[in-house]
Protein backbone atom coordinates (compact mmCIF):
# COMPACT_ATOMS: atom_id res chain seq x y z
CA UNK A 1 0.00 0.00 0.00
CA UNK A 2 0.96 3.31 -0.71
CA UNK A 3 2.11 5.66 1.71
CA UNK A 4 0.11 8.95 0.26
CA UNK A 5 -2.68 6.69 1.77
CA UNK A 6 -1.35 5.30 4.85
CA UNK A 7 1.49 5.35 7.21
CA UNK A 8 3.44 2.49 7.20
CA UNK A 9 2.54 0.00 10.32
CA UNK A 10 4.79 -2.30 11.66
CA UNK A 11 4.17 -5.99 12.62
CA UNK A 12 2.11 -6.45 15.39
CA UNK A 13 0.59 -9.01 17.81
CA UNK A 14 -3.25 -10.17 16.93
CA UNK A 15 -4.09 -8.69 19.93
CA UNK A 16 -3.90 -5.35 18.88
CA UNK A 17 -5.52 -6.30 15.57
CA UNK A 18 -9.26 -5.48 14.75
CA UNK A 19 -10.97 -8.29 12.33
CA UNK A 20 -13.36 -6.85 9.79
CA UNK A 21 -15.00 -9.55 7.16
CA UNK A 22 -17.70 -8.52 4.53
CA UNK A 23 -19.10 -10.04 1.84
CA UNK A 24 -19.65 -13.29 1.76
CA UNK A 25 -23.34 -12.74 0.15
CA UNK A 26 -23.10 -11.52 -2.93
CA UNK A 27 -26.72 -9.77 -2.61
CA UNK A 28 -25.70 -8.15 0.61
CA UNK A 29 -21.83 -7.12 0.19
CA UNK A 30 -22.14 -4.56 3.27
CA UNK A 31 -22.80 -7.32 5.78
CA UNK A 32 -20.01 -8.67 7.76
CA UNK A 33 -18.70 -9.64 11.23
CA UNK A 34 -15.96 -7.80 13.25
CA UNK A 35 -13.40 -9.54 15.60
CA UNK A 36 -11.65 -8.41 18.83
CA UNK A 37 -10.12 -11.46 20.31
CA UNK A 38 -13.05 -13.71 21.33
CA UNK A 39 -15.59 -11.22 20.78
CA UNK A 40 -17.44 -10.72 17.83
CA UNK A 41 -20.39 -8.62 16.58
CA UNK A 42 -22.37 -8.29 13.22
CA UNK A 43 -21.45 -5.27 11.15
CA UNK A 44 -22.15 -3.20 8.08
CA UNK A 45 -19.35 -1.59 5.30
CA UNK A 46 -19.98 0.00 2.30
CA UNK A 47 -23.03 -0.04 0.31
CA UNK A 48 -20.89 -1.11 -2.05
CA UNK A 49 -18.81 -3.41 -0.13
CA UNK A 50 -15.37 -3.99 0.05
CA UNK A 51 -12.71 -2.84 -2.76
CA UNK A 52 -9.08 -3.36 -3.37
CA UNK A 53 -7.80 -0.15 -2.55
CA UNK A 54 -6.19 0.19 -5.49
CA UNK A 55 -9.88 1.01 -7.05
CA UNK A 56 -10.87 3.44 -3.63
CA UNK A 57 -11.93 6.64 -4.46
CA UNK A 58 -14.38 9.35 -3.54
CA UNK A 59 -18.26 8.60 -3.27
CA UNK A 60 -18.04 5.00 -4.48
CA UNK A 61 -20.02 3.60 -1.32
CA UNK A 62 -16.97 1.30 -1.08
CA UNK A 63 -15.25 0.07 1.96
CA UNK A 64 -11.35 -0.17 0.98
CA UNK A 65 -9.93 -3.41 2.03
CA UNK A 66 -6.19 -3.39 3.91
CA UNK A 67 -4.67 -2.66 7.01
CA UNK A 68 -5.16 0.67 8.88
CA UNK A 69 -4.20 2.54 11.86
CA UNK A 70 -6.70 3.91 14.64
CA UNK A 71 -5.25 6.74 16.29
CA UNK A 72 -7.68 8.27 18.40
CA UNK A 73 -11.64 8.24 18.86
CA UNK A 74 -14.43 11.45 19.65
CA UNK A 75 -17.82 10.68 21.21
CA UNK A 76 -20.79 12.79 21.98
CA UNK A 77 -20.55 14.13 25.47
CA UNK A 78 -24.24 14.61 25.86
CA UNK A 79 -24.40 10.90 24.92
CA UNK A 80 -21.29 9.28 27.29
CA UNK A 81 -20.11 10.34 30.27
CA UNK A 82 -16.22 12.24 30.50
CA UNK A 83 -15.65 10.76 33.17
CA UNK A 84 -16.50 7.18 31.64
CA UNK A 85 -14.86 7.74 28.59
CA UNK A 86 -11.92 9.46 29.88
CA UNK A 87 -11.24 5.67 31.51
CA UNK A 88 -10.87 4.14 28.07
CA UNK A 89 -7.49 3.07 27.40
CA UNK A 90 -8.14 4.35 24.08
CA UNK A 91 -7.86 8.07 23.53
CA UNK A 92 -11.20 9.60 23.29
CA UNK A 93 -11.79 13.20 23.28
CA UNK A 94 -15.16 15.20 23.68
CA UNK A 95 -16.51 16.07 19.83
CA UNK A 96 -16.45 19.51 19.37
CA UNK A 97 -19.92 21.29 18.27
CA UNK A 98 -18.48 23.03 15.60
CA UNK A 99 -16.59 19.71 13.77
CA UNK A 100 -16.70 19.07 10.16
CA UNK A 101 -14.94 16.74 8.28
CA UNK A 102 -14.15 17.53 4.59
CA UNK A 103 -15.02 15.63 1.82
CA UNK A 104 -14.61 17.69 -1.01
CA UNK A 105 -11.30 16.85 -3.01
CA UNK A 106 -10.48 20.05 -4.34
CA UNK A 107 -10.75 21.94 -0.49
CA UNK A 108 -6.72 21.96 0.90
CA UNK A 109 -8.53 20.52 4.41
CA UNK A 110 -9.68 17.57 2.12
CA UNK A 111 -10.05 14.50 4.09
CA UNK A 112 -9.16 16.42 7.73
CA UNK A 113 -11.36 17.41 10.63
CA UNK A 114 -12.00 20.70 10.42
CA UNK A 115 -14.10 23.18 13.17
CA UNK A 116 -16.74 25.27 10.74
CA UNK A 117 -17.73 28.80 11.23
CA UNK A 118 -19.93 30.47 12.85
CA UNK A 119 -22.48 31.07 9.56
CA UNK A 120 -22.04 27.31 7.92
CA UNK A 121 -24.54 25.02 8.50
CA UNK A 122 -23.77 21.71 9.99
CA UNK A 123 -23.21 18.75 7.99
CA UNK A 124 -25.84 16.41 7.09
CA UNK A 125 -24.95 13.49 8.89
CA UNK A 126 -28.19 11.08 10.78
CA UNK A 127 -28.06 11.67 14.50
CA UNK A 128 -26.85 8.74 17.10
CA UNK A 129 -24.80 7.51 13.93
CA UNK A 130 -21.60 9.45 15.29
CA UNK A 131 -22.23 9.36 19.10
CA UNK A 132 -18.71 7.57 18.89
CA UNK A 133 -16.55 7.37 15.82
CA UNK A 134 -12.88 6.44 15.48
CA UNK A 135 -11.16 8.03 11.92
CA UNK A 136 -9.46 4.98 10.22
CA UNK A 137 -5.83 6.04 8.53
CA UNK A 138 -6.89 5.92 5.11
CA UNK A 139 -5.24 8.35 2.66
CA UNK A 140 -4.45 10.86 5.81
CA UNK A 141 -1.06 10.67 6.19
CA UNK A 142 -0.86 12.70 2.96
CA UNK A 143 -4.14 12.92 1.80
CA UNK A 144 -4.66 12.32 -2.41
CA UNK A 145 -7.13 13.93 -3.49
CA UNK A 146 -10.49 12.05 -4.86
CA UNK A 147 -8.92 9.06 -2.90
CA UNK A 148 -11.58 8.56 -0.37
CA UNK A 149 -12.26 10.76 2.68
CA UNK A 150 -13.95 10.22 6.09
CA UNK A 151 -13.21 6.31 6.51
CA UNK A 152 -14.49 5.87 10.39
CA UNK A 153 -15.53 3.43 12.51
CA UNK A 154 -18.86 4.39 14.05
CA UNK A 155 -22.40 3.26 14.58
CA UNK A 156 -24.86 1.16 12.08
CA UNK A 157 -28.61 2.36 11.28
CA UNK A 158 -31.10 0.25 12.85
CA UNK A 159 -31.44 -2.20 10.02
CA UNK A 160 -27.85 -2.68 9.38
CA UNK A 161 -27.83 -0.64 5.96
CA UNK A 162 -24.50 -0.18 4.01
CA UNK A 163 -22.37 3.04 4.96
CA UNK A 164 -21.13 5.22 2.58
CA UNK A 165 -17.42 3.30 3.38
CA UNK A 166 -17.18 3.74 6.72
CA UNK A 167 -17.32 0.37 9.36
CA UNK A 168 -20.47 0.36 11.53
CA UNK A 169 -21.47 -1.64 14.31
CA UNK A 170 -24.71 -1.47 16.20
CA UNK A 171 -25.19 1.43 18.38
CA UNK A 172 -25.79 -0.62 21.64
CA UNK A 173 -22.68 -2.51 21.07
CA UNK A 174 -20.35 0.82 20.50
CA UNK A 175 -19.09 1.26 24.82
CA UNK A 176 -18.22 -2.55 24.30
CA UNK A 177 -16.33 -1.96 21.51
CA UNK A 178 -14.66 1.40 23.13
CA UNK A 179 -14.01 -0.79 26.12
CA UNK A 180 -11.80 -3.05 24.17
CA UNK A 181 -10.06 -0.45 22.26
CA UNK A 182 -6.07 -0.01 22.43
CA UNK A 183 -3.36 2.77 21.57
CA UNK A 184 -1.65 1.28 18.90
CA UNK A 185 -4.09 -0.90 17.18
CA UNK A 186 -5.24 -1.39 13.37
CA UNK A 187 -8.00 -2.72 11.46
CA UNK A 188 -7.81 -5.11 9.27
CA UNK A 189 -10.63 -5.28 6.65
CA UNK A 190 -11.16 -7.30 3.57
CA UNK A 191 -13.61 -9.40 1.60
CA UNK A 192 -13.39 -13.41 1.14
CA UNK A 193 -10.21 -14.02 -0.81
CA UNK A 194 -9.42 -10.61 -1.45
CA UNK A 195 -5.91 -9.58 -1.60
CA UNK A 196 -5.20 -5.93 -1.60
CA UNK A 197 -2.96 -4.52 -4.50
CA UNK A 198 -0.94 -1.53 -4.68
CA UNK A 199 -2.60 1.40 -5.77
CA UNK A 200 -3.46 2.64 -8.98
CA UNK A 201 -2.44 6.29 -8.12
CA UNK A 202 -2.78 9.18 -11.46
CA UNK A 203 0.10 8.62 -13.22
CA UNK A 204 0.69 4.64 -12.83
CA UNK A 205 -0.61 1.68 -14.72
CA UNK A 206 -0.85 -1.44 -13.19
CA UNK A 207 -1.16 -4.78 -14.40
CA UNK A 208 -1.17 -8.14 -12.77
CA UNK A 209 -0.71 -11.64 -14.39
CA UNK A 210 -0.45 -15.05 -14.60
CA UNK A 211 0.85 -17.87 -16.81
CA UNK A 212 0.52 -21.47 -16.92
CA UNK A 213 3.57 -23.77 -17.46
CA UNK A 214 1.83 -25.18 -20.47
CA UNK A 215 1.73 -23.04 -23.78
CA UNK A 216 -1.48 -21.11 -24.88
CA UNK A 217 -2.81 -17.91 -25.80
CA UNK A 218 -1.71 -14.29 -24.21
CA UNK A 219 -4.98 -12.69 -23.02
CA UNK A 220 -5.12 -9.68 -21.50
CA UNK A 221 -8.11 -8.17 -20.12
CA UNK A 222 -8.40 -4.49 -19.18
CA UNK A 223 -11.25 -2.21 -17.45
CA UNK A 224 -11.85 1.30 -16.56
CA UNK A 225 -10.40 2.44 -20.75
CA UNK A 226 -13.22 5.45 -19.24
CA UNK A 227 -12.72 6.45 -15.68
CA UNK A 228 -16.26 6.27 -14.92
CA UNK A 229 -16.73 2.96 -15.57
CA UNK A 230 -16.23 0.61 -12.95
CA UNK A 231 -18.01 -2.48 -13.52
CA UNK A 232 -14.34 -3.80 -15.33
CA UNK A 233 -12.10 -2.69 -12.28
CA UNK A 234 -14.52 -4.93 -9.72
CA UNK A 235 -14.53 -7.69 -11.96
CA UNK A 236 -10.72 -7.56 -12.49
CA UNK A 237 -10.55 -7.23 -8.63
CA UNK A 238 -12.52 -10.48 -8.08
CA UNK A 239 -10.77 -12.76 -10.73
CA UNK A 240 -7.35 -11.54 -9.93
CA UNK A 241 -8.37 -12.27 -5.93
CA UNK A 242 -9.88 -15.48 -7.04
CA UNK A 243 -6.34 -16.83 -9.20
CA UNK A 244 -4.34 -15.71 -6.02
CA UNK A 245 -6.29 -17.96 -3.88
CA UNK A 246 -6.38 -21.12 -6.21
CA UNK A 247 -10.10 -21.03 -6.48
CA UNK A 248 -9.15 -20.45 -10.35
CA UNK A 249 -6.70 -22.28 -12.30
CA UNK A 250 -4.62 -21.38 -15.11
CA UNK A 251 -4.44 -24.69 -17.64
CA UNK A 252 -2.58 -22.75 -20.46
CA UNK A 253 -0.99 -19.52 -21.96
CA UNK A 254 -0.98 -16.58 -19.55
CA UNK A 255 -3.79 -13.82 -18.92
CA UNK A 256 -2.41 -10.39 -17.97
CA UNK A 257 -5.05 -8.51 -16.10
CA UNK A 258 -5.46 -3.83 -16.09
CA UNK A 259 -8.01 -3.43 -13.60
CA UNK A 260 -7.48 0.58 -13.87
CA UNK A 261 -6.22 1.84 -17.46
CA UNK A 262 -6.71 5.37 -17.11
CA UNK A 263 -6.08 6.14 -13.29
CA UNK A 264 -6.44 9.77 -13.90
CA UNK A 265 -10.03 9.52 -14.89
CA UNK A 266 -10.84 6.40 -12.83
CA UNK A 267 -9.80 8.96 -9.58
CA UNK A 268 -12.19 12.27 -11.10
CA UNK A 269 -14.89 9.58 -11.73
CA UNK A 270 -14.95 10.91 -15.24
CA UNK A 271 -15.18 9.39 -18.77
CA UNK A 272 -11.86 10.88 -19.84
CA UNK A 273 -8.23 12.75 -17.94
CA UNK A 274 -7.74 14.97 -20.95
CA UNK A 275 -9.50 13.55 -23.81
CA UNK A 276 -10.76 10.27 -24.26
CA UNK A 277 -8.18 7.33 -24.47
CA UNK A 278 -10.47 5.48 -26.76
CA UNK A 279 -10.19 7.42 -29.95
CA UNK A 280 -6.98 8.03 -31.95
CA UNK A 281 -5.15 5.00 -29.83
CA UNK A 282 -1.78 4.80 -30.95
CA UNK A 283 1.72 5.27 -29.70
CA UNK A 284 2.87 9.01 -28.91
CA UNK A 285 6.80 9.56 -29.70
CA UNK A 286 6.20 13.44 -27.80
CA UNK A 287 2.95 12.88 -25.32
CA UNK A 288 0.93 15.78 -25.03
CA UNK A 289 -1.83 14.76 -22.45
CA UNK A 290 -2.41 12.31 -19.92
CA UNK A 291 -4.34 9.69 -22.45
CA UNK A 292 -0.84 10.24 -24.78
CA UNK A 293 1.09 9.15 -21.69
CA UNK A 294 -0.74 5.79 -20.98
CA UNK A 295 -1.18 5.00 -24.83
CA UNK A 296 2.46 4.77 -24.95
CA UNK A 297 1.96 1.84 -21.55
CA UNK A 298 -0.89 0.49 -23.30
CA UNK A 299 0.31 0.05 -26.80
CA UNK A 300 3.44 -2.31 -26.27
CA UNK A 301 1.22 -4.64 -23.66
CA UNK A 302 -1.27 -5.07 -26.24
CA UNK A 303 1.15 -6.25 -29.01
CA UNK A 304 2.59 -8.79 -26.11
CA UNK A 305 -0.49 -10.43 -26.36
CA UNK A 306 -3.08 -12.00 -28.66
CA UNK A 307 -6.61 -11.75 -27.28
CA UNK A 308 -8.07 -8.68 -25.97
CA UNK A 309 -11.11 -8.27 -23.44
CA UNK A 310 -11.78 -5.18 -22.89
CA UNK A 311 -14.86 -3.91 -20.27
CA UNK A 312 -17.07 -1.27 -20.43
CA UNK A 313 -20.25 -0.14 -19.57
CA UNK A 314 -22.12 2.71 -20.94
CA UNK A 315 -24.39 6.04 -19.86
CA UNK A 316 -28.13 4.70 -21.14
CA UNK A 317 -30.12 2.04 -19.89
CA UNK A 318 -30.56 -1.13 -21.61
CA UNK A 319 -28.82 -4.89 -22.06
CA UNK A 320 -25.04 -5.99 -22.25
CA UNK A 321 -23.50 -6.37 -25.57
CA UNK A 322 -20.52 -6.79 -27.11
CA UNK A 323 -18.85 -5.62 -30.16
CA UNK A 324 -16.18 -7.21 -32.15
CA UNK A 325 -14.41 -7.08 -35.83
CA UNK A 326 -15.09 -8.18 -39.60
CA UNK A 327 -16.19 -11.45 -40.78
CA UNK A 328 -13.31 -11.51 -43.49
CA UNK A 329 -9.45 -10.59 -42.70
CA UNK A 330 -7.60 -8.50 -45.32
CA UNK A 331 -10.28 -5.64 -45.48
CA UNK A 332 -8.71 -2.09 -45.46
CA UNK A 333 -9.37 -0.77 -42.02
CA UNK A 334 -8.73 -3.87 -40.03
CA UNK A 335 -6.73 -6.29 -42.23
CA UNK A 336 -5.13 -8.23 -39.45
CA UNK A 337 -8.70 -9.22 -38.21
CA UNK A 338 -9.49 -12.46 -36.73
CA UNK A 339 -13.10 -12.96 -37.29
CA UNK A 340 -12.73 -17.15 -35.82
CA UNK A 341 -11.23 -16.31 -32.43
CA UNK A 342 -14.16 -13.25 -32.02
CA UNK A 343 -16.88 -15.34 -32.62
CA UNK A 344 -15.90 -17.78 -30.91
CA UNK A 345 -15.73 -15.44 -27.88
CA UNK A 346 -18.65 -13.76 -29.06
CA UNK A 347 -20.82 -16.94 -29.13
CA UNK A 348 -19.46 -17.98 -25.64
CA UNK A 349 -20.51 -14.76 -23.46
CA UNK A 350 -24.18 -15.45 -23.40
CA UNK A 351 -25.59 -11.83 -24.49
CA UNK A 352 -28.80 -11.14 -26.65
CA UNK A 353 -26.61 -9.56 -29.12
CA UNK A 354 -23.40 -7.98 -30.68
CA UNK A 355 -22.68 -5.49 -32.61
CA UNK A 356 -20.24 -4.92 -36.11
CA UNK A 357 -19.31 -2.53 -38.47
CA UNK A 358 -17.89 -0.06 -35.81
CA UNK A 359 -14.77 1.75 -38.60
CA UNK A 360 -17.04 1.16 -41.92
CA UNK A 361 -19.61 3.29 -39.62
CA UNK A 362 -17.01 6.06 -38.44
CA UNK A 363 -15.68 6.02 -42.13
CA UNK A 364 -19.12 6.82 -43.69
CA UNK A 365 -19.79 9.56 -41.33
CA UNK A 366 -16.47 11.35 -41.57
CA UNK A 367 -16.76 11.12 -44.71
CA UNK A 368 -20.28 13.08 -45.11
CA UNK A 369 -18.64 15.42 -43.13
CA UNK A 370 -15.40 15.49 -45.40
CA UNK A 371 -13.01 14.22 -42.85
CA UNK A 372 -12.46 11.02 -44.34
CA UNK A 373 -8.97 11.92 -43.48
CA UNK A 374 -9.49 11.13 -39.75
CA UNK A 375 -9.95 7.60 -39.67
CA UNK A 376 -7.42 7.67 -36.77
CA UNK A 377 -10.49 9.38 -34.32
CA UNK A 378 -12.33 5.69 -34.42
CA UNK A 379 -9.33 3.51 -33.33
CA UNK A 380 -9.63 2.37 -30.21
CA UNK A 381 -8.50 -0.62 -28.02
CA UNK A 382 -9.92 -3.51 -29.71
CA UNK A 383 -9.25 -1.38 -33.15
CA UNK A 384 -5.63 -1.03 -32.38
CA UNK A 385 -5.16 -4.63 -31.29
CA UNK A 386 -6.76 -6.18 -34.59
CA UNK A 387 -4.23 -3.68 -36.23
CA UNK A 388 -1.29 -5.46 -34.65
CA UNK A 389 -2.35 -8.90 -35.08
CA UNK A 390 -4.76 -9.67 -32.31
CA UNK A 391 -8.59 -11.08 -31.45
CA UNK A 392 -10.37 -8.25 -29.31
CA UNK A 393 -13.53 -7.81 -28.64
CA UNK A 394 -15.49 -4.91 -26.83
CA UNK A 395 -18.26 -5.79 -23.50
CA UNK A 396 -20.79 -3.08 -23.07
CA UNK A 397 -21.76 -4.46 -19.64
CA UNK A 398 -24.60 -2.57 -19.30
CA UNK A 399 -25.70 0.65 -17.24
CA UNK A 400 -22.54 2.71 -15.63
CA UNK A 401 -24.57 2.44 -12.52
CA UNK A 402 -26.39 -0.98 -12.70
CA UNK A 403 -24.57 -2.82 -10.01
CA UNK A 404 -25.19 -6.17 -12.31
CA UNK A 405 -23.27 -4.87 -14.69
CA UNK A 406 -20.12 -6.34 -12.54
CA UNK A 407 -21.43 -9.76 -12.41
CA UNK A 408 -22.04 -9.40 -15.98
CA UNK A 409 -18.07 -8.27 -16.49
CA UNK A 410 -17.14 -11.31 -14.16
CA UNK A 411 -19.16 -13.51 -16.18
CA UNK A 412 -17.39 -12.50 -19.49
CA UNK A 413 -13.68 -13.18 -18.08
CA UNK A 414 -14.71 -16.51 -16.78
CA UNK A 415 -16.38 -17.26 -19.79
CA UNK A 416 -14.08 -15.57 -22.53
CA UNK A 417 -11.25 -17.85 -20.50
CA UNK A 418 -12.86 -21.43 -20.68
CA UNK A 419 -14.04 -20.49 -24.50
CA UNK A 420 -10.13 -20.69 -25.13
CA UNK A 421 -9.49 -23.49 -23.04
CA UNK A 422 -7.30 -21.46 -20.64
CA UNK A 423 -9.70 -22.61 -17.79
CA UNK A 424 -12.60 -24.82 -16.60
CA UNK A 425 -16.20 -24.11 -18.08
CA UNK A 426 -18.68 -24.03 -15.32
CA UNK A 427 -21.27 -27.16 -16.36
CA UNK A 428 -24.74 -26.46 -18.60
CA UNK A 429 -25.90 -26.29 -21.86
CA UNK A 430 -24.17 -23.58 -23.94
CA UNK A 431 -25.65 -20.40 -24.14
CA UNK A 432 -27.80 -19.60 -27.19
CA UNK A 433 -26.39 -17.43 -30.14
CA UNK A 434 -26.34 -13.54 -30.34
CA UNK A 435 -28.12 -11.97 -32.29
CA UNK A 436 -25.45 -9.65 -34.64
CA UNK A 437 -26.24 -6.10 -35.17
CA UNK A 438 -24.52 -4.10 -37.91
CA UNK A 439 -23.94 -0.46 -37.24
CA UNK A 440 -25.26 1.64 -40.02
CA UNK A 441 -24.54 5.14 -39.10
CA UNK A 442 -23.20 6.93 -36.66
CA UNK A 443 -25.02 10.24 -35.77
CA UNK A 444 -22.78 13.25 -35.27
CA UNK A 445 -22.86 16.36 -33.25
CA UNK A 446 -22.39 19.51 -35.42
CA UNK A 447 -23.04 21.65 -32.28
CA UNK A 448 -22.40 21.20 -28.54
CA UNK A 449 -26.42 22.18 -27.90
CA UNK A 450 -27.37 19.33 -30.79
CA UNK A 451 -29.48 16.76 -28.20
CA UNK A 452 -31.43 13.17 -28.65
CA UNK A 453 -34.84 13.81 -28.02
CA UNK A 454 -35.34 11.46 -25.22
CA UNK A 455 -32.96 8.65 -23.26
CA UNK A 456 -32.75 6.04 -25.66
CA UNK A 457 -32.43 2.47 -24.39
CA UNK A 458 -29.81 0.40 -26.11
CA UNK A 459 -31.21 -1.56 -28.57
CA UNK A 460 -34.45 0.54 -28.39
CA UNK A 461 -36.10 -0.09 -32.41
CA UNK A 462 -36.52 3.63 -34.51
CA UNK A 463 -37.88 3.75 -37.94
CA UNK A 464 -36.62 5.44 -41.40
CA UNK A 465 -37.36 8.97 -41.08
CA UNK A 466 -38.32 8.79 -37.13
CA UNK A 467 -37.20 12.15 -35.40
CA UNK A 468 -34.76 11.27 -32.84
CA UNK A 469 -33.43 14.79 -32.00
CA UNK A 470 -32.65 18.06 -32.18
CA UNK A 471 -29.66 20.65 -34.02
CA UNK A 472 -28.97 24.19 -31.99
CA UNK A 473 -30.68 25.22 -34.72
CA UNK A 474 -33.94 23.86 -34.18
CA UNK A 475 -33.83 21.60 -37.30
CA UNK A 476 -34.82 17.72 -36.79
CA UNK A 477 -32.19 14.89 -36.36
CA UNK A 478 -33.81 12.38 -38.24
CA UNK A 479 -33.14 7.83 -38.23
CA UNK A 480 -31.89 7.53 -41.67
CA UNK A 481 -32.85 4.09 -41.90
CA UNK A 482 -34.80 1.84 -39.42
CA UNK A 483 -32.53 -0.17 -36.81
CA UNK A 484 -31.60 -0.43 -33.16
CA UNK A 485 -30.22 2.61 -31.39
CA UNK A 486 -26.85 2.08 -29.30
CA UNK A 487 -24.62 4.50 -27.59
CA UNK A 488 -27.15 7.28 -26.98
CA UNK A 489 -25.18 10.22 -25.36
CA UNK A 490 -27.58 12.93 -23.72
CA UNK A 491 -24.78 15.79 -23.70
CA UNK A 492 -22.34 15.96 -26.46
CA UNK A 493 -19.33 17.78 -27.74
CA UNK A 494 -19.43 18.77 -31.27
CA UNK A 495 -17.85 16.76 -33.41
CA UNK A 496 -19.00 13.86 -30.94
CA UNK A 497 -20.96 10.93 -31.37
CA UNK A 498 -24.91 11.31 -30.32
CA UNK A 499 -25.40 7.50 -30.98
CA UNK A 500 -25.38 4.85 -33.59
CA UNK A 501 -27.96 3.19 -35.71
CA UNK A 502 -27.79 -0.72 -36.15
CA UNK A 503 -29.45 -2.54 -38.91
CA UNK A 504 -30.73 -5.98 -37.88
CA UNK A 505 -28.95 -9.37 -38.93
CA UNK A 506 -28.98 -12.80 -38.01
CA UNK A 507 -28.27 -15.10 -34.91
CA UNK A 508 -24.54 -15.70 -34.33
Amino acid sequence: MSELFAAPIPEIGPDLIITVRAGDDPAAPHRGTLTIGDWSVPCAVGRSGIVDPALKREGDGATPAGRFALRYGYYEPGVFADAEMAEMAFPFKPKPDSYDWIENPASPDYNRMRARSHNEPPPDRAPKLFDIFIPLGWNDAVPRAAGGSAIFLHAARPEMTGTAGCVAVPHDQLLNLARRLRPGMIIDIAAPDQTAGSLALPDSLESVSFHSLRPGPRVIVTGAVHGNEVCGPKAIARMIAEFRSGRRKLLCGSVTFVPVVNALAYRLDQREGERNLNRNLRDYPVPQVNEDRVANVLCPLLRAHDVLIDLHSFGSEGPAFALFGPDAPGGALEPHARPDEERRLIRALGLPFAVQGWMPAHLKALAQQGRAQDIAHAVGTTEFMRFVGGAAITVECGSHKDPASVGVAYDVIARGLAALDMIMAEAGPPPPPPQILQIGDAIFAESDDDRLLRSFVTGEPVRAGEVIGQRADGSPITAPHDGAVIFASGKVKAGTEMCFLCLHGTAG
